[in-house]
């Protein structure tokens, strides 16, 4: 399983098999079930392509805020966060969302950050500190209904910050599928996506979030 960087990617280039979602998913299952995988290692790949991928746009990053959801999406912010911080990157993840609701990979991703000493605070509607970059981790390709709340303010101030941003998987409010937002939606500059390109990147207005 790989990781594939979409950033001013010619229509011509663009892979010819991309897929849908649930597609995807079942992917991630065949590697877990049949190829015995651990899910854990998947997050960790993940977390790694992330990381990769600050390294090579954005070399001289210095200051990393990473906002996280409390699904599989924000596990793998957490990744990359403790790989900056190992790095010797200024990291700070801000935490959208009930942090009680974090389990499995996700709290164990959590979890280790934490232990490496890295800075974690719950999202309240506040502004975001400077930086030289913002990952969004929030929400992935299993949102089927429209952004509110917390997660509206976070892509807002997101949106509003005017520093670079790089999305894990998807941008946070655009359909996996049909390529239109969900409501407010990230603005990228680059999305790194897992396993395979979902058809909502390259379709629709899909293209004008993913960078």
């Amino acid at each position: 399983l790989r990781a594939m960087l979409t950033y001013n990617l010619p229509m011509d280039t663009i892979p010819k098999d991309i897929y849908l979602a649930n597609q995807v998913r079942a992917v991630d299952r065949i590697a877990i079930k049949e190829f015995k995988v651990p899910s854990f290692t998947l997050m960790q790949r993940a977390g790694v392509a992330i990381f990769e991928i600050i390294r090579q746009l954005w070399p001289k990053t210095h200051q990393i805020i990473v906002l996280a959801g409390t699904g599989n999406n924000g596990g793998d912010g957490y990744v990359a966060a403790n790989l900056a911080l190992s790095a010797k990157i200024q990291v700070m993840v801000i935490q959208v969302g009930d942090h009680s609701k974090l389990s499995g990979d996700a709290k164990r991703a959590h979890d280790s950050y934490v232990e490496n000493n890295g800075k974690c605070t719950d999202f309240s509607g506040q502004s975001l500190p400077n930086c030289d970059l913002i990952v969004d981790a929030l929400l992935g390709t299993g949102l089927t209904r429209q952004v509110k709340n917390e997660f509206e303010s976070a892509i807002r101030l997101i949106n509003e910050h005017g520093v670079p941003v790089l999305s894990a998987d998807i941008p946070s409010g655009l359909d996996a599928n049909r390529g239109f937002p969900q409501g407010l939606t990230v603005v990228a500059d680059a999305t790194v996506t897992f396993v395979g390109m979902k058809l909502g990147l390259v379709t629709g207005v899909g293209r004008r979030y993913s960078g």
